[in-house]
């Protein structure tokens, strides 16, 4: 069971972040308007998984710790932090790929719109998930 402090360390900052990277995204770029490519957040996304894992793999292994990190959220942070660091070249990969400054097509919406953000979505879900207790 989550705690409420893994809530919020673990949803809450995330979350926001992600809402700040959307805003940020239009206030860097010029024009007006909304655009899709301000909600391509795999990469965002990603990298917060990526980070996040190595934050529990720091926590775990600090010997100051007052309960000892166990061997499985260990090895699943490590686990999360290496395929996160393979996806976010993969993600990465996609928006070089499918990226444009044109209109955007059906397959970039689905790239970078679906299957980067999910990505970054299921890499960041699993990090959180991944949070060691105490």
């Amino acid at each position: 069971m989550m705690s409420g402090y893994r809530y919020i360390t673990g949803v809450g900052v995330p979350a926001l972040l992600a809402l700040l990277g959307v805003v940020g995204k239009k206030l860097a770029r010029q024009g007006r308007g909304w655009k899709a490519r301000d909600f391509y957040l795999g990469v965002e996304f990603t990298l917060a998984a990526v980070s996040a894992a190595l934050v529990n793999i720091f926590d775990l292994l600090n010997p100051s710790r007052s309960a000892p990190g166990s061997r499985a959220a260990l090895l699943a942070n490590v686990t999360v932090a290496f395929v996160g660091m393979l996806l976010f070249m993969f993600v990465l990969s996609l928006h070089r790929d499918w990226e444009s400054n044109e209109r955007h097509s059906a397959k970039e919406l689905f790239w970078l719109l679906g299957v980067a953000n999910a990505i970054g979505l299921v890499l960041l879900v699993i990090g959180i998930i991944s949070i060691p207790e105490g």
